[in-house]
Order: C-alpha cells, then sequence, then structure tokens
C-alpha cells in the first residue's frame, strides 16, 4: 500500500483500516507526507519504508494525539488505542517518552511529532522534532537528537523505494490551487522590462534589479521572486525544499525589507511566471464587484442567529484558532453577508483584508497570509505586530477609513485577532465580518481566486 501526502482524516477510520492492513500483512510505503490518521494506517505495515515521488525534507510521518473534529481540541480519551497501535508495531525499538510526548503534549490539532525519510536526507534533517502548536517557531520545537525514523522503528527499513506514482499523484506546482501550466521560455526578456517598468528609468535601481534578476535566474529550483506593489523593491528565495516555501519567504521577503515596508506582488515561481494571475484577478473584481446582489433575508438572518462565544478582553493565542467565535467584539463592528454586499456596491469602498490561507476570496479583498496570529512569547508577538502594523498601514493609510477583516468561517479565528490588532493601532472603523467565506459562499456570491500581498509570519 502506497500512501501519497496523506494529511490525515477521522481516528476511527484511520484505525479501522490500520486494523485491516495489519490483519492482512501489508507492507506499506509513505510517498510524501503521511500526517495524523495516515500514519495509524502506515504504520501498521508489516514492512514500512518511505519512497521517492516528493523532496526528501519533505517525505515524513507526523504522529499526533486525537482530538475534537469541531472544536480541534485534544481528546485524550482515545490516546490509549493509538499508544498501543504504535508500540505493537515498533517493538523493541519503541520510545515511550517520544510516543508519549507526541500524542499527550499537543496543544492543538496542528501539534505535531515529525519524522523524516533517512536515505535521502542529512543527518541534522532526519532528526525528529516535535512542536506542540501549528505556530511553534522551529526552533522552539523539541529535537529529539541521535534518533531518527528508523532507530524509532518507524520504518523497517533506511532504504528510499523508488515509486513510479501516476500522473495524478505527482507533485504538481500550482498558486493557490490555480495550475500554472507549461513554464516560460523567455523569462529573460520578460524579467528584463519588468525591471525597466518598475525603476522608471532610476539607474542604481535597474542596476540592482538586473542583478537580483540574473541571481535568480541561474539558481536552482524551488525559487521565487516578489516585487513592491506601488512601491519600489523586491524580494527572492531560491534553493528550499518546495516552490510553496519560496513563495512565503520571496513575498515575505518583499514585505519586510528594512526601512522599506510594502505590500509586495510575486512575479515568478521556478520558471512560470505569476503575476498576470494578479492583473487577472483584479479585473475579474472590478466586474463582478458591479454585478453584487444582495443575499436573500433568511441567509442573512441564520448568519445573525449563529450562536457566539463571551466577547473576549484579549487576543487568542496559536493553539486556539478554531472553534465557535464571539457574538461580539468590543468596539469593533461585525457585519452580515448583505452589510458588506451593499458596501462594496458603494463607489467608495472598504479596505477588506481576508487573512486565511487558502481557497477562493472575495473579489477586491486583499489576502494577508498569516494575518492573525498571536504568539505567548511576548517578544515574538511584539516583532509579529510591528510587521501587521506595516502591512496594514500599507493597505490601508488612513485610520479613519474603513478596514474589514475576515476568514475561513465563523469558526476562525484569525478575523477575530487582526480586528483587535487593528483597533489597538488607533483604527476608528474596524469591521468584522463574522461569517466569512463561508457565509459569502453559502450566500451564492462571486469569488476570485487568491493572490496574496503580504507575509506577516
Amino acid at each position: 500500500m502506497i500512501l501519497v501526502n496523506g494529511p490525515g482524516g477521522d481516528l476511527w477510520t484511520g484505525m479501522q483500516v490500520a486494523r485491516m492492513v495489519q490483519n492482512a500483512k501489508i507492507k506499506t510505503v509513505a510517498s510524501g507526507f503521511c500526517m495524523s490518521a495516515c500514519s495509524l494506517i502506515f504504520m501498521a505495515g508489516l514492512e514500512r519504508s518511505f519512497g521517492t515521488g516528493s523532496l526528501p525534507r519533505t517525505t515524513m510521518v507526523g504522529i499526533h494525539g486525537a482530538h475534537d473534529k469541531d472544536s480541534k481540541r485534544v481528546n485524550t480519551t482515545h490516546m490509549p488505542q493509538m499508544y498501543a497501535l504504535y508500540k505493537q508495531q515498533m517493538g523493541e525499538k519503541f520510545d515511550a517518552t517520544v510516543i508519549n510526548q507526541a500524542l499527550y503534549d499537543i496543544k492543538e490539532a496542528a501539534g505535531f511529532l515529525r519524522i523524516r525519510e533517512v536515505q535521502r536526507t542529512l543527518e541534522k534533517d532526519r532528526t525528529p522534532w516535535f512542536c506542540p502548536t501549528g505556530q511553534t517557531p522551529f526552533e522552539q520545537c523539541q529535537q529529539h537528537s541521535g534518533k531518527d525514523a528508523f532507530s524509532l522503528g518507524v520504518v523497517t527499513q533506511k532504504e528510499t523505494v523508488a515509486l513510479q506514482l501516476p500522473e495524478s499523484m505527482r507533485v504538481q506546482l500550482g498558486f493557490f490551487g490555480k495550475s500554472l501550466g507549461d513554464p516560460i521560455t523567455d523569462m529573460q526578456d520578460r524579467a528584463e522590462a519588468l525591471v525597466d517598468g518598475l525603476c522608471k528609468g532610476q539607474l542604481l535601481c535597474k542596476n540592482i534589479g538586473q542583478r537580483t534578476i540574473n541571481n535568480y535566474l541561474s539558481a536552482n529550483h524551488n525559487k521565487a521572486i516578489a516585487v513592491g506593489w506601488g512601491k519600489m523593491g523586491y524580494g527572492v528565495r531560491w534553493g528550499v525544499d518546495d516552490p510553496g516555501q519560496a513563495i512565503l519567504r520571496a513575498l515575505y521577503n518583499c514585505n519586510h525589507a528594512r526601512n522599506n515596508p510594502k505590500l509586495c506582488r510575486l512575479v515568478s515561481v521556478n520558471e512560470h511566471e505569476v503575476l498576470p494571475l494578479y492583473e487577472e484577478a483584479s479585473a475579474q473584481a472590478t466586474e463582478l464587484l458591479k454585478q453584487l446582489q444582495t443575499p436573500a433575508p433568511a441567509i442573512i438572518q441564520s448568519e445573525l442567529e449563529e450562536p457566539g462565544a463571551n466577547t473576549p478582553s484579549k487576543l487568542r493565542l496559536g493553539y486556539g484558532l478554531t472553534g465557535m467565535t464571539p457574538k461580539a467584539l468590543y468596539g469593533i463592528q461585525r457585519w452580515d453577508t448583505g452589510t458588506l454586499v451593499q458596501s462594496l456596491k458603494q463607489k467608495e469602498r472598504p479596505v477588506v483584508i481576508d487573512v486565511a490561507n487558502f481557497g477562493p476570496v472575495i473579489p477586491g479583498a486583499l489576502n494577508f497570509l498569516n494575518g492573525g496570529l498571536a504568539f505567548e512569547d511576548e517578544k515574538l508577538d511584539q516583532h509579529y505586530a510591528e510587521r501587521f502594523s506595516h502591512m496594514l498601514l500599507a493597505a490601508a493609510p488612513n485610520l479613519e477609513q474603513p478596514v474589514v477583516f475576515y476568514c475561513a468561517s465563523s469558526e476562525c479565528w484569525l478575523s477575530v485577532n487582526a480586528a483587535m490588532r487593528a483597533r489597538q493601532l488607533g483604527y476608528t472603523q474596524v469591521i468584522w465580518y463574522r461569517g466569512g467565506m463561508a457565509a459569502w459562499m453559502q450566500a451564492r456570491l462571486p469569488t476570485v481566486g487568491r493572490v496574496p500581498v503580504a507575509v506577516i509570519y
């Protein structure tokens, strides 16, 4: 059984399939990531190994404890059956300390013990590491030095199996859900034209820009470059594990350049041009906003009647970003879909900021990736707050203009945190669209592709 990029799923189903694999004495191979319930199925294999198909550093098994499907809170009642399966399959190599930590010490659903493949990675990269939350910085995660997937009994062999995956299972380069198609062949000419347009005749700018472009073109794969949006500057990244990391780091480097914070747009990823996707999304948004229809009263009423938690007095930290959000926020307006639609049909529209990381967006919205986080570490949170402030001021320089925040749904706290931070910064018309993308799509309203302009973390 070959498990290809399995994100996990239902615990009961995972255990049932694991028992079937175990009883049938099937060999299992993990190609790419195999996380959560996928790890149960993988570990049930009579013989277990990693396979080719993805980059070595992104080929791994991820183990963590059970959690509630809706609230994402840890549920310790289901841990013993998971513990028993891991112990049985790992045999004499079983390390109770490591597995107990993976199961019981997570603080939320995105906490994991991650264990990379052995053969194709450097020694430092194959060291397992445990992060209690999805927002825990890597340097604060616990490293299990001297151990690896083989010594822990996760795999029964060190060698990576050569696989020929079906076309549908091979890694396809995309851009937030959009296929990038074939690489362009005249990248050099397009890059030179871009530099000329951005620099507007300034010789120093052109020299630096051309040198950067040349370095980018000659760099190895998994690279990306971003440029300032309405402001000079750029950000690049190359030589990382996958294109997604290159995208995030190039955009981040462009956004937060020293003494030059700004919104940015990505130009290319590897040999694929992505800047036209921004222009396409902008043109689509202009047309779609003209055609917006106010949703039916019943849809709006269902939004207003949706239950909610108490009004918070502080930001929600990284391990509790999903679950029922408040019905109201102090000093912040709460809008329903009908109110947002009416505001977007006006000549003077509010600045709308999407702080989710995936899926389509509301036409005209600006996407701030990781835009609603909060950290227990005061120093880390202070630096994050500074970056958030710079990006928000770039998007909405007038503190009195209305700014709307939203994310995936009414169970997403990212928009709550972002709205509260905006109010702390002195914005006088902070608006929270509680229903978020789920409510917008429930009302059958149009969307456009995600094209991020900022990465906060």
